[in-house]
């Protein structure tokens, strides 16, 4: 039997996929998610729709599945006709609210409870982060009023976490949270070590997961808990704090990651081969033809301080700006193997498509911007910044002034280098996409779903619910898949007595807890 898993505030299930693709000797899952809770409707939706495919998969029939993600079937129809399986999955992803009420909290720990009963022990992991908006640099900076924000339930969400610790015992347990948790303070308390000593209260060692020759040698450093996914081939510059929790009764031996090994993974590597498209033209009739004469109205304007070399470039292309694009969709054929990097991990041989692949809509003066920002990023091998841009292609905000060189924002256009990792994909990309534009100038655009569920190494098949706006919110909050699934690994070779890093070195669990673990 596999290892149970408990996934609180699962968002769309980044670290859930990632312990699913864990498989032993003999092909069989490791671990197994018996209860996701989500409090999101859309979010809560998508992993709904991944449990079922999980069953789909281990019982050897997706068609349905996919017949689905090309919109022959509706939902109700695809979940009707799996029977049990379908019946198992919406057991799986219960949408709940944790911290909302007392009863609010018994229902889900009760529900926890029988979750684990039908699993056949009382061992599990769990994993999961309480929610960040807290402890955000970006979202404390924009809180003016400090009384508020200390009254913020957000800081102590980890307690309903902690509950949970306390109550079921799990094995061990992975926390995710923001790097700016090492930093946070509320009332004048120092949150990473609040929740550090409620942890180690509860009955549990702490460890990172960063390999042990890490930079930082002082035991004491917080910062040793941030992981840096592009230096673990997630083709993005995100940097995440990661708790490993092991029971100290267990006496399990803590282990650490593997940095890759080689260049790290770009943005091509992993985008280049997706099916090109173009965006809409929004509040405006749009066409191919309206989209590309939108684009074309740079050539009337003058670059006269531009490098010679720059200036020529950019007005060649914009004389021949292509206007053959489709448009995303939520469904388009599949037109190249896969991409250069970690083609195994993205491509079920399956599937022929490619999801969610959706462009959204940007205004006239958006896509002007949006061809002149990838050109200079083509040009120079970076994005520009506000000060490096013609005075009429700046935003008409009244703190856009001058020589615009001291603006906060200034790289609020972003365009995301094809041969670097991509910047942080984060939730802000469902309100507009001014800092993921495409690096190819030709498909002027920000970046589609499916282009950020890339970067942020979901599966290709791995569908997301609701609208564009919905989907984009849920990619930019998940755990990158393929990072999640190097931790999985980590927990399951400290689980059975193996060290990740040094085998030899490993101290086995007691055959009691072994077994359990292993479902025997």
């Amino acid at each position: 039997m596999p290892i149970p898993i408990i996934d609180l505030f699962a968002g769309p299930g980044g670290l859930n996929e990632g312990f699913s693709h864990i498989r032993d000797a003999r092909g069989a899952r490791v671990f197994t998610s018996v209860i996701s809770v989500e409090m999101e409707q859309w979010a809560h939706q998508t992993l709904e729709l991944r449990a079922l495919y999980r069953r789909l998969h281990d019982n050897g029939d997706t068609r349905e599945y996919y017949r689905y993600l090309r919109a022959e079937i509706t939902r109700e129809a695809l979940f009707a006709t799996a029977g049990d399986l379908g019946r198992e999955a919406r057991a799986e992803a219960l949408r709940a609210t944790l911290g909302k009420s007392d009863s609010d909290n018994r229902e889900i720990e009760q529900k926890i409870g029988a979750a684990l009963t039908k699993a056949g022990t009382g061992e599990c992991v769990l994993i999961g982060g309480p929610p960040c908006q807290a402890y955000s640099l970006v979202g404390r900076a924009r809180r003016t009023n400090d009384e508020e924000f200390e009254e913020d339930h957000k800081h102590f969400l980890y307690r309903e976490y902690l509950n949970i610790v306390r109550k079921f015992r799990p094995a061990v347990f992975v926390m995710e949270n923001v790097p700016g948790l090492l930093s946070a303070k509320n009332k004048g308390v120092k949150m990473f070590e609040l929740i550090c000593s409620d942890l180690r209260g509860a009955g549990y060692t702490l460890h990172p997961v960063n390999p042990a020759d890490d930079c930082i040698r002082n035991s004491d450093n917080p910062k040793r808990f941030v992981v840096h996914a592009d230096e673990f081939e997630v083709p993005q510059s995100r940097s995440r704090v990661f708790i490993l929790g092991l029971r100290t009764d267990l006496k399990l031996t803590p282990a650490s990651l593997t940095r890759a090994r080689g260049e790290a993974v770009t943005v091509a590597d992993v985008l280049k081969d997706l099916p090109k498209i173009r965006s809409r033209l929004s509040k405006e009739e749009d066409s191919a033809e309206n989209w590309r004469a939108a684009i074309a109205q740079l050539g009337k304007y003058r670059f006269d301080h531009l490098n010679e070399r720059f200036r020529e470039t950019l007005l060649d292309r914009i004389a021949i700006i292509p206007h053959g694009y489709p448009l995303g969709r939520q469904a388009v054929q599949r037109e190249k193997a896969g991409p250069r990097r970690l083609a195994e991990w993205f491509i079920d041989p399956e599937c022929d498509l490619v999801i969610n692949h959706n462009s959204r809509g940007h205004m006239r003066s958006d896509l002007m911007r949006y061809f002149y920002w990838s050109q200079y990023a083509e040009f120079y091998g970076k994005s520009p910044t506000l000060s490096e841009v013609p005075h009429f292609l700046r935003p008409n905000h009244e703190n856009v002034s001058g020589d615009a060189t001291e603006l906060p924002f200034s790289d609020r256009f972003r365009v995301q280098i094809d041969a670097r990792p991509s910047t942080t994909v984060v939730s802000h990309i469902s309100k507009d996409g001014h800092y993921y534009i495409h690096y190819e100038p030709k498909q002027c655009r920000s970046l589609s779903v499916r282009e950020a569920a890339r970067l942020q190494t979901f599966p290709d098949n791995y569908f997301f619910e609701g609208a564009s706006t919905d989907q984009y919110r849920q990619v930019g909050n998940a755990v990158p898949p393929y990072l999640a699934k190097q931790i999985a690994t980590l927990v399951h070779a400290i689980l059975t007595g193996v060290s990740a890093r040094n085998a030899k070195d490993a101290k086995p669990l007691t055959e009691t807890h072994a077994s359990a673990l292993r479902g025997a």
